[in-house]
């Protein structure tokens, strides 16, 4: 079965700030994350813990699957890269082009 083509680096943010308002709609004021494309996810000044960051990625996969496309962003791939792909809009975009890629 051919896999529908994965949209550009616009739509993947696009799809993770959507993910993002999602999260933030169950997380208090003064604890939601920026929705900018280039807000800070998690690490440093973010209000994300793992769990929320765990929350976060599933909304992004869910939303992705519903695309069309099967990605796991949580997998040793990204736990062991040396700067995390989840610190920032940009990393995570850049990460899901990458796995895009790997999977064509």
């Amino acid at each position: 079965m051919d896999r529908p083509p994965l949209v550009d680096a616009r739509g993947i943010e696009s799809v993770i700030l959507a993910a993002i308002d999602i999260v933030n709609q169950s997380r208090l004021p003064n604890d939601q994350l920026a929705m900018h494309p280039s807000a800070s996810i998690f690490g440093n000044g973010s209000p994300l813990d793992s769990l929320g960051l765990v929350s976060l990625l599933i909304e992004i996969e869910d939303q992705l699957a519903a695309r069309g496309w099967s990605v796991s962003l949580s997998d040793e791939r990204a736990v062991s890269q040396k700067r995390s792909p989840f610190r920032d809009v940009p990393s995570l975009v850049a990460y899901i082009q990458s796995l895009s890629a790997a999977q064509s």
